[in-house]
């Protein structure tokens, strides 16, 4: 049976050549130019879809394509500051002038898209182009992306780190569970320059992993990428994949951005952009140089300046990006080979005052620097066994400095120093002190990506395979945290000063190969995208690890059933790596006083006990993983046309933080009253009594004490429908009407792992000598179903945009739940004879939950008997919420309204000017929880102007 593989094998090699060589190939060459003006057009980038064949062409505006088989292909032709073009060529002979026009992007045009354009082939994702990102006047990433179905929204801010979450509904709040699973989000969330996947891995900018966990106060440690730093006004296109995606990306769960920069000759371009809180400039300029062969360059520079509030101007958010791009193709005319060059260097401060009026000295200030240097293209081959080789290589160096100057309180806190556990006479922090904080982070990261691909037929199927390595590293050489163990800051005390330097590197392999088929069915056509990765994390070698591997197998089909229905779907498994805050948190000092003797007219002598936990990390923590499935159909109906994408995820292995306790036993020794001159030496405390030395006595102390530990404790499931429905131009008023909109419905949960909590109240006057162990699989349950009303009028003649978009949220509700693992509430109240009511909660009445099981002072488990929810000191681990935990907060139905306004003056000005929530309908409500306060956003405006030359 393997023989016969083998020759099956054998024979489709040897006869594959031949089928390609048996074909009638001719010679396509031509010349693109201006439509208006009738002007050769250099660098636009041409290519024949089937084939895969591409070329750029040259100053002349010339092209060469040859060896082309007979057959009918579909051309298309982009070029910066052009218009996309799209035709159909028939080649049955040698077509030497061939003439492809192609119209300058303008106002002036009769058809031009402001909104997102879905791409209904395969996997669900929307494509942004040029004039769209225009026309919604970004300041950030977080703005272009409103345009997605599903997304709302939201007012500028570059006051607090801005992050992308797909498929999400954006609701902060102060609990660690919600911050947490947005966290899981972003992190998920991929974010792609030009092939290159940003990095947020070795971010370490963290206070103290011990006590806090992933802190979110300064940085996006442990999250996703900050996209402050990513200016918009060299952004060229943006598609956000919400679906299944490529194999070729990877190390992502909820979807990805792939943002395309600018590229080739542009007019030099100034834009100053201001709105309440925000002042922007920038100039850019593409230049193409002279000679053949000699390519273009790109420049860029942006400044932005960004405060919280206006009337307290006390943090305040500056931005500096300066961005240098060389392109070039080489070959044109036989095997082209393009070749980018980027490099782009990015410079912010986020300072943060206090209230003058209160404490005067108190300040806090973030910087971050960054340089990324990428060097991408493609080679086109068109050998039988490879069409195009693509080649991407990047580095990104950055450097961030925080520093806080804060005023701490403290009592009777021993003075963390010491290294080592053990017992030592130590210092008492003075009762209020101000502390200094360096943290000095230097992430770095390397990757590398090469991939082949190749197209053929087999009888009347279309075979197009795409295989490949990636190579990514990521390490920080920064000194990290610093600051004077005598004055330590509050939210150190359990840590000491760290260099992040001394950490191990992120080091992640995948191999990754896909075949997308497009089989005629009739009349019908199926296509079909099947792809497999294979991830290797700290590899030892391609299929060896000192990590973990893992496979993903994705797959997408659509059954084109006429040119007015398409059916489509998919499922594929995604997932993101721990970073390296996960993998190597904060080493955990327990500092106890054993013995503390400070009479006013004597010496002091205070003694404490450290325990010390090197490893806090998780030797079981595993990669975040998500299984995503999608159901769609895009159809038209009398000119109407309809998406919708109907979908269902489900993320495990979340990354969060719990608290890890142990038994610590230390001496505690007894008290000694005044006029004595007590000592520390060789282990004992020893005092003089007339002349002879005594010994004080100690009793053993045992307590629980804690730390936090990076956990797999998160899981999501994620099901809604997404739709567009696009009702076309009324010719009459120029205008273009249509609709979007999403229904999600969240479910956040803690991971079905009982959750170990201490009980800080005494029980007969010493310490609880029990660990509660609750229930896991808490969290909460959001739904949100809203729709975008959009209407686009263009008057060409005008050379204006004027949009309207009516935001609606029909449902936005969430509740709590805690349940088991079969979907049953685990919390009751208590009926007129104690009886347990489980899922019935009444108004007034307290509800409990009770744990499964606890720990004694021997970690010696117990399960949890019924009774005990009675009896003392059992009872005290029960559970206790407030009679509104379960209640349903449902928001009324709820809209605004915003406008955007774009007008071009001749070819050299362009003003734009935006309004959200244009009559400012902010409803009173009142929650249950929270009492009055007032939904949506206060209206807000702002403009930008434009100078080509």
């Amino acid at each position: 049976m393997n023989q016969f593989f083998k020759h099956i094998i054998t024979l489709i090699i040897t006869m594959l050549p031949l089928y390609l060589l048996a074909q009638n190939n001719y010679n396509f060459s031509g010349v693109v130019v201006n439509k208006e003006t009738k002007e050769q057009i250099g660098l636009v980038a041409i290519q024949l879809t089937e084939l895969n064949r591409w070329t750029t062409s040259n100053l002349n505006g010339e092209f060469n394509f040859d060896n082309i088989p007979e057959g009918r292909y579909t051309i298309q032709a982009s070029c910066l500051g052009f218009e996309r073009h799209e035709g159909v060529v028939v080649i049955n002979r040698n077509v030497e002038k061939y003439k492809l026009s192609m119209l300058a992007s303008s106002l002036g045009l009769d058809e031009i898209t402001v909104v997102a354009r879905e791409n209904t082939s395969l996997s669900s994702s929307s494509t942004i182009e040029n004039a769209a990102i225009e026309h919604s006047q970004p300041t950030s990433l977080t703005d272009i992306m409103q345009l997605v179905p599903g997304q709302i929204t939201l007012t500028p801010d570059l006051s607090k780190a801005n992050q992308i979450t797909i498929r999400d509904i954006n609701t902060y709040s102060g609990e660690d569970r919600t911050r947490q699973a947005n966290a899981n989000d972003a992190l998920g969330t991929a974010i792609i320059i030009d092939g290159t996947p940003m990095d947020n891995d070795a971010n370490m900018q963290s206070l103290n992993t011990t006590t806090l966990g992933q802190s979110d106060e300064f940085s996006t440690a442990g999250g996703g990428i900050d996209l402050r730093q990513i200016p918009t006004d060299h952004i060229e296109s943006v598609e956000v994949i919400r679906g299944i995606p490529s194999v070729q990306y990877g190390d992502l769960t909820s979807g990805a951005v792939l943002i395309k920069t600018k590229s080739g000759k542009t007019p030099f371009k100034g834009k100053v952009k201001a709105d309440p809180k925000i002042k922007q400039a920038a100039i850019s300029k593409g230049i193409l140089l002279k000679g053949e062969n000699k390519g273009a360059v790109n420049f860029e520079l942006d400044f932005t300046h960004s405060y919280d509030d206006l009337r307290e101007p006390a943090r305040s958010y500056k931005r500096l990006n300066g961005q240098f791009g060389y392109s070039n193709t080489l070959f044109k005319t036989h095997n082209p080979l393009s070749i980018n060059f980027k490099g782009n260097y990015f410079h912010t401060i986020d300072n943060e005052k206090k209230d003058p009026d209160q404490r005067q000295l108190e300040r806090q200030r973030e910087k971050e620097s960054g340089l990324d240097v990428k060097l991408y293209g493609k080679w086109s081959l068109q050998k039988w066994w490879v069409g195009n080789l693509t080649y991407n290589f990047s580095t990104s160096l950055k450097q961030q400095d925080f520093y806080s100057y804060h005023l701490n309180s403290t009592s009777a806190t021993p003075l963390p120093t010491t290294y080592i556990a053990g017992e030592y006479a130590v210092d008492i922090l003075t009762p209020e002190y101000y502390s200094e904080l360096t943290v000095d982070g230097k992430p770095y990261s390397y990757f590398a990506t090469i991939k082949l691909d190749s197209r053929f037929k087999l009888g009347n199927m279309s075979n197009a395979i795409m295989y490949g390595i990636d190579w990514r590293e990521s390490g920080n050489n920064g000194k990290g945290r610093q600051y004077d163990l005598s004055r330590p800051p509050g939210n150190a005390i359990t840590t000491r000063p760290r260099a992040f330097k001394d950490i191990p590197a992120s080091k992640k392999l995948a191999l990754f190969a896909e075949d997308r088929i497009s089989l005629p069915l009739g009349n019908n056509t199926l296509e079909t995208q099947i792809g497999i990765r294979y991830n290797n994390f700290l590899p030892k070698g391609i299929f060896f690890t000192n990590g973990f591997t893992s496979f993903e197998p994705r797959i997408n089909f659509a059954y084109h059933i006429s040119q007015n229905l398409t059916i489509r779907g998919g499922f594929g498994k995604t997932s993101k790596t721990p970073t390296m805050l996960h993998m190597y948190p904060d080493a955990a000092y327990i500092d106890k006083i054993s013995f503390n003797y400070y009479p006013p007219d004597s010496p002091d002598l205070i003694v404490a006990t450290t325990e010390i936990i090197e490893d806090t990390g998780n030797p079981d923590l595993k990669p975040m993983t998500n299984n995503k499935y999608e159901l769609g159909a895009d159809f038209n109906i009398y000119g109407i046309n309809f998406i919708l994408t109907g979908f269902r995820e489900k993320i495990r292995n979340g990354f969060g933080w719990e608290n890890q306790y142990f038994v610590m036993n230390y001496r505690k020794w007894d008290d000694l009253g005044k006029g004595f001159l007590p000592a520390f030496e060789n282990g004992e405390i020893t005092y003089e009594v007339n002349g002879e030395m005594m010994t004080l006595g100690w009793d053993q102390e045992t307590e629980f004490e804690g730390y936090m530990s990076p956990k797999n404790n998160y899981s999501v499931d994620k099901k809604g429908v997404e739709y567009v429905v696009n009702f076309g131009r009324i010719n009459p008023i120029k205008t273009e009407l249509m609709v979007d909109g999403a229904y999600y419905h969240i479910k956040r949960s803690r991971h079905a792992v009982p959750v170990v909590e201490r009980i800080t109240s005494s029980y007969k006057g010493d310490y609880f000598p029990y660990l509660a162990v609750l229930p896991g699989n808490s969290g909460t349950i959001s739904q949100r179903l809203n729709s975008n009303f959009r209407t686009i009028t263009h008057i060409p003649e005008l050379k204006m945009i004027f949009s309207l978009n009516l935001q609606t949220i029909w449902i936005n509700k969430s509740e709590s739940f805690w349940e088991n693992s079969s979907g049953s509430p685990v919390a009751y109240t208590r009926g007129e004879n104690n009886d347990k009511l489980y899922g019935q909660f009444p108004a007034g009445e307290i509800i409990y939950v009770d744990p499964v099981g606890f720990y004694d002072m021997d970690m010696q488990y117990y399960e949890w008997q019924d009774n005990y929810s009675y009896e003392a000191p059992y009872s005290t681990m029960v559970e206790k919420q407030d009679d509104d935990f379960y209640d349903t907060e449902s928001y009324p139905v709820n809209w605004q309204l915003n406008l955007k306004l774009t007008k071009e003056f001749g070819k050299f000005a362009k003003l734009s000017f935006f309004a959200y929530n244009v009559f400012n309908h902010r409803p009173l409500y009142k929650s249950n929880r929270s009492g009055y306060f007032r939904l949506n956003q206060i209206a807000y405006f702002g403009a930008d102007l434009t100078f080509s030359l």
